[in-house]
């Protein structure tokens, strides 16, 4: 197994130096240089085996709380790549192969009904999807945050915890658009440096 692990690290190094010494000598290449590296990770060339040296998952797992109050607005500015599965994380960035999660924790000092809204302050990846979670089941899944929203109200009690997972991923592959996905997913990595979003929650009369 130690061996094993040794030849992968080595394949691994050398395609790291032929790929660098193409770059120099092809510049043209350097805008795809770190979706051809994702995808390669993606593919499997850097696989389980380098993995296996942790057992356990590194997930940066993020939780927002928002208090519910009468007819008052909660913000909180996020940046995505801060809630990023650290063993998807490359070139410490948002880009194709990645995904992670974060939590948003509502509670109140009264009964309420609440509202959980999102704003993207840029614009986010074409192929980057969402998720909503609450006590496990989906409750709604979108192409945008602001399409999640629509699900993302409910009533609180009193004292009462609301734990809301929102979970993003950012695939390769698009099955209904396989011809143009890797040259989008290619324009998207190299435009974006990070996505940036508003979380607001509202409260309102209990209903």
């Amino acid at each position: 197994m130690k061996k094993r692990k040794i030849l992968i690290l080595f394949l691994i190094l050398i395609i790291l130096i032929i790929t660098i010494f193409f770059l120099k000598r092809f510049p043209k290449l350097q805008k795809y240089d770190d979706f051809l590296f994702l995808k390669l990770y993606s593919k499997g060339i850097l696989n389980k085996d380098i993995n296996l040296q942790n057992d356990k998952k590194h997930n940066n797992k993020k939780e927002y709380h928002f208090k519910i109050d009468y007819k008052n607005t909660d913000l909180k500015s996020i940046d995505l790549a801060e809630t990023i599965n650290k063993e998807s994380l490359i070139y410490e960035k948002i880009a194709p192969g990645t995904n992670g999660e974060f939590s948003i924790i509502l509670d109140s000092n009264q009964k309420l009904k609440y509202k959980i809204q999102f704003i993207s302050i840029n614009e986010k990846p074409k192929n980057l999807k969402f998720k909503a979670l609450k006590d496990g089941s989906i409750i709604s899944e979108a192409t945008t945050l602001e399409e999640l929203t629509q699900k993302l109200t409910g009533n609180i009690n009193r004292n009462e915890k609301i734990n809301i997972i929102i979970k993003w991923y950012w695939d390769y592959e698009d099955k209904e658009n396989e011809k143009n996905v890797d040259m989008q997913d290619t324009k998207d990595s190299g435009n974006i440096k990070k996505y940036e979003f508003n979380i607001y929650t509202i409260g309102e009369e209990f209903s």
